[in-house]
């Protein structure tokens, strides 16, 4: 975790046989300097340590007595030696217990017995407070997120609460007015569209509910595949279908194309077709009248299925094609938002695609529309001459 020039400061040393005097003087002309280490080739043999150096040669005696004489006499010969790789825990334990002396003294620092520098207080004192530093950012961007998660779960509560009280107001409305009908003995057979418009809202309302149930039982590891065999532009052509109306009612063409003739795609069906659906549904949602959806099955260069479905809608910037990944978030927010929806439906396409062990990519522009596609894994693709049907 810590590397020499965080925990260590590279001290020129000396050999065993440089004199006394010449080491007196280095400490007398350079302050700062704490210890200067002895080594033999390049592995360290001892530490001179400033005070208990200097005391010993500032005696008027000293001085005479050690100038000439080899620095190996006054060196301590077994130093405190620290491997590079030690962590700053480690060490502050280390410095902390037995040690305390090194910690104001010095102590060395080797990499694979090597030396590499000399440790002291204050190298110690400075990576510390880079680590105290660090932790303050990481609380600063943690903090950052869980104020813009509220955010945006406040969000969607406040979009969960027009979504849910608009089909709830429709479904009490309508009943109770066929109720009243009935209870004035009017003929209700006539009430068809109300009926219709009732089952419309409460299929709304379950897809929502549905929405956010799967997405709890992915965050809970509670999802199970429910796997089987199926032709990709068999799933294609019944979502299509489905999205028709939906389609027409925009103004929008639904155009499918396909290039997966002789395969199948093992996968669960019913989530491969929810995937379908929440790429078809959010194009559809966001292209302009008279514009045309395009879906499409093909085999990748690395023999994998994968689904394409592609709009000229408005197109999203970076910033928000990262954004809208995220649960609960929705490309066009606030008050004033045209469209409708949870905000889980690309965040639900990941999440699926990944349960089958797939890739989503998203791809957008300002003004250029939006890309999507999903490619399910090579293993998932069977072809129907060497299929070989297992009992699940």
């Amino acid at each position: 975790m810590s590397s020499p020039n965080i925990i260590s400061m590279p001290i020129p040393p000396v050999p065993p046989h440089a004199t006394c005097g010449e080491v007196y003087e280095r400490f007398h002309t350079e302050p700062d300097l704490v210890a200067i280490p002895v080594v033999t080739g390049d592995k360290p043999v001892g530490l001179l340590k400033r005070i208990d150096f200097l005391i010993k040669l500032a005696d008027r005696y000293g001085r005479p007595l050690y100038e000439k004489r080899p620095v190996a006499e006054l060196m301590d010969s077994s130093p405190l030696i620290i491997e590079h790789t030690v962590t700053v825990d480690q060490l502050n334990k280390t410095l902390v217990g037995e040690n305390k002396d090194s910690l104001q003294a010095g102590f060395i620092v080797v990499e694979d017995g090597v030396y590499v520098g000399i440790g002291t207080a204050y190298t110690l004192l400075k990576v510390n407070m880079q680590r105290a530093e660090q932790r303050m950012r990481d609380l600063d961007v943690a903090r950052m997120e869980a104020e813009a998660a509220t955010r945006t779960r406040t969000q969607f509560l406040a979009n969960m609460s027009h979504e849910l009280r608009t089909p709830l107001n429709a479904i009490i409305g309508f009943a109770d007015f066929i109720l009243s009908e009935n209870a004035r003995g009017r003929d209700i057979r006539n009430h068809q569209t109300y009926i219709s418009d009732i089952r419309d809202s409460g299929s709304h309302l379950l897809g929502m509910i549905n929405s956010i149930l799967d997405l709890s039982k992915l965050e809970a590891s509670a999802f199970v595949l429910r796997e089987d065999y199926e032709a990709p532009r068999e799933i294609v052509e019944q979502v299509v279908r489905m999205m028709e109306g939906m389609a027409k009612a925009r103004g929008i063409t639904l155009k499918h194309t396909s290039d997966t003739h002789n395969f199948d795609l093992f996968g669960d069906i019913q989530v491969i077709k929810q995937v379908l659906i929440n790429l078809i549904s959010n194009a559809i949602k966001f292209s302009p009248e008279g514009s045309t959806v395009v879906v499409n099955e093909q085999i990748d260069p690395w023999g994998r299925i994968a689904f394409c479905v592609g709009d000229s809608g408005p197109g999203m910037a970076p910033d928000v094609l990262k954004r809208v990944m995220q649960p609960f978030v929705q490309a066009d927010t606030g008050l004033a938002r045209k469209h409708d929806g949870t905000g889980l439906g690309l965040p639900l396409v990941k999440a699926f695609v990944d349960a089958h062990g797939g890739e989503f990519i998203l791809k957008s522009k300002v003004g250029d529309g939006t890309d999507a596609k999903v490619v399910f894994p090579r293993e998932r693709c069977i072809e129907h001459n060497t299929a070989q049907y297992a009992v699940i």
